[in-house]
């Protein structure tokens, strides 16, 4: 009896997941964001620093608010 609540529950964990993984698929870039959401798409600096920081990011965002 466990088990079955145990795969359940799992299960409807799953469900919920991909649901809202395709409703924020469908979900629009606001206006205000498409700058920095273009600028992120062609960002390669994980790839030259082996990792992107929390920080960095930040700045980045506060610069591309800024403009």
């Amino acid at each position: 009896m466990n088990l079955l609540i145990g795969l359940a529950f799992s299960l409807a964990f799953m469900a919920v997941f991909v649901v809202i993984s395709v409703l924020n698929k469908k979900t629009p870039i606001p206006e205000s964001c498409q700058h920095a959401y273009m600028e992120a798409q062609s960002c390669e600096t994980c790839a030259l620093s082996g990792g992107c920081s929390f920080k960095e990011a930040i700045e980045i965002m506060k610069e591309t608010t800024k403009k």
